[in-house]
């Protein structure tokens, strides 16, 4: 396991909550995710590292099927415009690779929003960062050990 898999781990031991730990095949989308867990994909937590125009770096959680309104994370953030940060920045931050960045802000040093429709789920999937790997574990637990703030910014993928 690399360092932040045992950080996400421990902390959810030390909080005391239920969860599944699944191995898998690597998998590098949302939907090669959901494929292997047999779920919806909007049951896919997905993680995203972002960086505001006048504001630093910060973690955004939407369910996996959904894509980022631009514009209106900006207007929750406080700043003019927001982008995903840089790959390689991403990576550093986050102690994992693009495509399994992790939910927890909180373990890196980064404000967190979650997107208010992960709210409907009972339970959520993540990569604890690695692609090899999945947890699964009841939304308000998870809500409960990372504190976002929880606003809407989110909107349904585009049909291609």
């Amino acid at each position: 396991m690399s360092e932040m898999e045992n950080k996400i781990i421990d902390l959810l031991n030390a909080a005391g909550v239920k969860y599944q730990l699944f191995e898998h095949e690597p998998v590098y989308t949302c939907p090669q995710m959901a494929e292997f867990l047999a779920t919806d994909q909007n049951l896919i937590a997905k993680s995203m590292i972002m960086k505001g125009a006048d504001s630093g770096c910060f973690l955004v959680v939407l369910p996996g099927k959904m894509r980022i309104d631009y514009s209106r994370l900006a207007r929750v953030v406080g700043t003019k415009s927001v982008s995903l940060a840089p790959v390689e920045e991403a990576q550093s931050i986050a102690g994992c690779s693009v495509g399994c960045v992790h939910p927890f802000g909180n373990l890196i040093g980064l404000e967190t929003y979650f997107d208010k429709k992960l709210l409907r789920y009972e339970h959520l999937f993540f990569n604890p960062g690695s692609h090899t790997k999945s947890v699964k574990i009841a939304t308000h637990a998870l809500i409960e050990i990372v504190k976002p703030t929880i606003n809407e910014f989110a909107e349904p993928a585009r049909r291609e």
